[in-house]
């Protein structure tokens, strides 16, 4: 049994304001859900929408196909969206929320009541009792959520749609949140960040963390700042990351290619959303991938992180510190708008904990911070820790880090600094796959839409087609061990992406010369819902 619920209304209006206490009461309550939006790039006004999936059983990612419920703040949701109710649904037609409004407001002399009115009246119809609302409900806010229970009495719509709780201990998180959390699983004890959409909440989550934990936060003036500081932190000894999104990531060109010929660790979160230039900034795409991989001049190893699920973000965000301080190379972590606000639950047992930790050896003055090493990779220690002296410079340098134009030495430098490459790929995380083995077909994809392809070749195969799924998280290096126990030369490979050129699949044909029958690309500013790509993925397969 599941309950999907759109709540719409201009921005100001309150609609975030519902999602955000919903969500938090259904985890208390242990209720599977999986929350997105859509949002316009403006304080108030617009068309904003939230949609909200709570199940008996795990879901992320949105159905798609018709609501059990509309909600309209105002005129234009029901002109959009009532025409998408299911039938037997209900509509809360704008005069209905005006309703609420006022009475709240009447009842308990304040704007805000409102919005916990409303959650208290979606709550009652998936059958939450008031005595339940009430034990989940933050201080102050019972009665409200009471009111809420006594509106869908009212109009008869309390229980119309139950739904079970999940007999587990169930954790929320949105991906930029568990991305976060996983940088400071990592060690990251210095971050810094200028606030760009939908990158944001990261740096919200690390000013709040400050103030209780050893990490150090700085909104700096601007990108070119923000990286070079995180350079320059990592130089003194601190784990660093930088988060940002693709035009901002533009500015930090320099500074990335400064972290690769220092060979300083350095962690950068980037949260794709449409371009060129502003493109659409409150929307979701995979349009970067290629930038990413070849940002920077010059060449230096790195290695591209695209997690596709709570757990697998704070489990790449934790290795990618680790990976970045070991191989000292930049490491970058991609994620997008869709899954950076996407709000969701998982079992708390199944969320890692552990901190990475590492010991740094002591050197005497004779430390060479370049050595010419046989794996590539030179010894690190950081200024005031011992009697050696640390030295680097933009410019190629020789062992002692002092600036060099010798030909042979920046031969040698470039040599050693390109053999880690080899390591990495040793190191590289393999894809999660999902199917049989035997499968006719299979669906390549990276990044946010792992789950949503995974419900949709469930369902595909429910209906009796033979389909698998393999999810890279690891988009770079890629290695053949990648692919080789799939056999993937004997199905049909259709990959799904975000994008209008089909990145990913490019890579995959570059990297491991496999190439994919069918490119299934979405580019429009939405994610692809199951439903819908059920619907497509059906048609390319009978």
């Amino acid at each position: 049994m599941e309950f999907n619920v759109l709540i719409g209304g201009e921005g100001g209006q309150g609609a975030f304001s519902v999602e955000l206490e919903l969500t938090e009461v259904l985890t208390k309550l242990n209720y599977h859900f999986f929350a997105t939006k859509h949002y316009m790039s403006r304080i108030r006004g617009g068309h904003n929408f939230h949609m909200i999936r709570i199940a008996d059983h795990p879901v992320h990612a949105l159905n798609g196909g018709k609501w059990e419920m509309v909600a309209a703040l105002d005129d234009e949701t029901e002109a959009l969206h009532k025409p998408d109710l299911r039938e037997g649904g209900i509509f809360l037609s704008r005069a209905m929320t005006k309703e609420v409004g006022e009475e709240s407001k009447k009842l308990f002399g304040e704007i805000r009541s409102a919005n916990t009115v409303m959650v208290g009246i979606v709550l009652a119809v998936i059958g939450v009792t008031p005595e339940s609302m009430a034990e989940a409900a933050e201080p102050g806010r019972a009665e409200y959520l009471k009111k809420g229970s006594d509106f869908a009495v009212q109009w008869g719509i309390a229980g119309a749609f139950p739904v079970s709780r999940a007999a587990v201990c169930l954790v929320k998180f949105d991906g930029n949140q568990a991305l976060a959390f996983g940088a400071l699983l990592g060690g990251c004890r210095f971050m810094a960040g200028y606030p760009m959409t939908p990158g944001t909440s990261i740096l919200h989550y690390f000013s709040d963390a400050a103030q209780d934990l050893p990490v150090h936060f700085e909104q700096a003036e601007d990108e070119i700042s923000a990286i070079n500081m995180a350079v320059g932190a990592s130089y003194a000894g601190l784990r660093s990351m930088v988060a940002t999104s693709g035009g901002g990531f533009a500015l930090m060109q320099e500074g990335v290619s400064l972290a690769g010929i220092t060979e300083t660790p350095i962690v950068v979160a980037v949260a794709q959303r449409p371009g060129p230039a502003t493109g659409l900034p409150t929307r979701t795409e995979q349009g970067d991938l290629n930038f990413i991989l070849y940002a920077g001049h010059g060449e230096f190893p790195r290695v591209l992180f695209a997690p596709g699920s709570i757990v697998e973000t704070i489990e790449l965000a934790r290795k990618a510190f680790d990976l970045a301080d070991r191989y000292q190379i930049p490491v970058f972590l991609l994620t997008d708008q869709y899954f950076a606000d996407s709000v969701q639950v998982t079992e708390e047992e199944d969320i890692p904990l552990e901190v990475i930790t590492r010991e740094y050896p002591l050197f005497d003055a004779t430390y060479k911070r370049y050595r010419l090493t046989e794996d590539g990779i030179s010894p690190l220690t950081f200024p005031g820790l011992s009697d050696s002296m640390v030295r680097l410079d933009s410019d190629e340098h020789d062992e002692e880090g002092k600036i060099t134009e010798d030909p042979d030495m920046r031969k040698r430098m470039m040599d050693k600094r390109l053999k880690k490459m080899g390591l990495l790929e040793q190191e590289a995380v393999l894809p999660t796959f999902y199917g049989a083995g035997d499968d006719a077909a299979v669906v390549l994809c990276w990044g946010s839409n792992r789950l949503i392809v995974k419900e949709a070749a469930e369902r595909l195969n429910a209906d009796g087609l033979s389909v698998c799924v393999l999810h890279f998280g690891q988009v770079y290096p890629l290695t053949p061990a990648m692919i080789t126990p799939y056999h993937l030369e004997a199905k049909k490979r259709i990959c799904v992406e975000n994008n209008a050129t089909g990145q990913f699949a490019g890579l995959l044909k570059r990297e491991l010369g496999i190439a994919v029958d069918q490119s299934v690309l979405k580019y429009d500013g939405d994610c692809f819902t199951v439903e819908e790509l059920c619907r497509t993925l059906k048609g390319l397969l009978t």
